[in-house]
């Protein structure tokens, strides 16, 4: 007994040690979004209604197209658990074959998603302004790509605090940036909305030459050599990512879903939407970090052979995210007109925000459940699960119900996220057995190892 409660309280203060930077992490690059979303409400209406349209267009291909590479979370984890320094060299080599041929699919896409937008809007100022920040911002897509392959890498062995630091300078520069060439501060011109896409790459370039130069001061390569592309490799990394980017593309696209849905309901119902999934999103960084850190704790130990130990820190990542969420949701039951009245005065937004914000208080708990249980489950390997919950809580139960208690049963905007809540237990609900099923019998992690691909050997 004393055994299992040190081992337990090592994990814990193991999982925390890497938890806390990714959580910092996540939160410094929403912080980016919400400093171009202030400066540009300080351009023009236009100039935010313009930024809103581009941002969601750009980042929900990015994010999909991220979601590919989430493989590297197994495979970076379980060769440093397994002290392969051969594998883990070969696939951070391998990754940035996967780098390129993502980012060109995430062109493609984007390109894609503007000059479809560009084709059917009608002639407005909002129109020009999401033409403008999209022909600047799509620059910085191979940095995003290239920065996130690096962060994996390093995650994987446990130094998160330095692209943690290089994350916050970047908001720094993006800051600086968004005053200088947004708003024309220092004599600088002032771009507008172009200003804001050029603050948003050249922030991201600089996270990235500071992570290119922080590898290359701990690996201390004497020559750069680019490994041939690896088809074999290739194929294990994207077996596993592209279910991770189903299970992206479909969370994604039930809250895109939502949010068109509530556009027709009228000004109120969708302002009091998103301050409602503004607020879900902020406090989601939070799981969100315990799902990478838990990805890594068990393909480590998945990696080392230690099947106990990795059970132990899935479970200890579920658990403490769950916690958190907690707090969140009791913060949103007990206080949910303070927190409305830090974004709006207009009562009737509060009177319905209150509302949702109950139900957010579900939801959090829901989201937090699923997203840690997401990482664990992909710390062994296994993204298939989450893309298939996904699949089913978000859409026959979660749109389906949502929909027809609004416009069904006449409950609007309220009944819709009375679905979405629904649809996100299920989600839980779903991933937790799948975990749980994973786990009982220990044999099972150890076939997960087994079943692991073998790495092409070096010749």
């Amino acid at each position: 007994m004393e055994r299992s409660a040190i081992s337990l309280r090592a994990e814990l203060s193991d999982t925390l040690k890497l938890a806390a930077p990714i959580v910092l992490s996540q939160v410094g690059h929403m912080s980016m979004g919400i400093v171009d979303t202030i400066v540009a409400g300080h351009i023009s209406t236009v100039a935010l209604g313009g930024l809103a349209l581009s941002v969601n267009c750009f980042w929900t291909f990015t994010s999909i197209c991220n979601g590919c590479l989430l493989a590297l979370d197994t495979y970076f984890s379980q060769a440093v658990g397994a002290k392969d320094e051969r594998a883990l060299e070969r696939y951070f080599g391998q990754s940035f074959w996967s780098c390129a041929i993502v980012a060109v699919v995430s062109t493609i896409c984007v390109l894609s998603g503007m000059a479809a937008y560009l084709l059917l809007a009608h002639p407005s100022g909002v129109r020009d302004a999401f033409g403008i920040y999209m022909r600047n911002v799509i620059w910085c897509l191979p940095s995003l790509f290239v920065f996130f392959i690096l962060q994996r890498y390093w995650q994987a062995r446990k130094r998160v605090l330095p692209f943690t630091l290089m994350i916050f300078a970047a908001n720094i520069v993006n800051l600086l940036a968004c005053l200088a060439l947004g708003l024309g501060y220092w004599a600088f011109p002032r771009l507008g909305v172009q200003g804001l896409a050029l603050a948003t790459v050249i922030s991201r370039y600089a996270m990235l030459v500071a992570g290119l130069l922080f590898t290359w001061r701990q690996l201390r390569p004497t020559r750069i050599e680019i490994p041939a592309l690896d088809w074999a490799v290739q194929k294990q990394f994207f077996r596993l990512g592209l279910p991770a980017a189903s299970h992206t593309a479909l969370e994604i696209g039930a809250f895109t879903i939502a949010t068109f849905v509530v556009g027709a309901l009228g000004a109120v119902p969708l302002a009091a939407h998103h301050i409602s999934l503004m607020m879900a999103a902020f406090t989601f960084m939070f799981p969100l970090g315990f799902s990478y850190a838990a990805a890594v704790r068990v393909g480590t130990f998945v990696g080392a052979g230690q099947r106990e130990h990795a059970r132990l820190a899935g479970w200890l990542c579920i658990g403490v995210s769950v916690s958190v969420m907690s707090f969140f949701a009791l913060g949103y039951i007990c206080f949910p007109r303070v927190l409305l009245g830090f974004f709006t005065q207009d009562t009737a937004v509060i009177d319905i925000g209150a509302k949702i914000l109950i139900l957010v208080a579900i939801f959090q708990i829901a989201d937090g459940t699923q997203v840690s249980t997401t990482g664990a489950l992909r710390g062994l390997g296994n993204t298939r699960a989450a893309m298939i919950a996904n699949l089913i809580g978000h859409y026959p139960i979660g749109l389906a119900l949502g929909l027809a208690l609004c416009f069904g049963l006449g409950f609007g905007v309220v009944g819709l996220w009375t679905g979405l809540a629904a649809g996100l237990i299920s989600v839980g609900a779903l991933l937790m057995r799948a975990w749980r099923n994973a786990t009982r019998d220990l044999s099972a992690l150890e076939s997960v190892v087994q079943a692991q691909p073998a790495v092409p050997t070096l010749r």
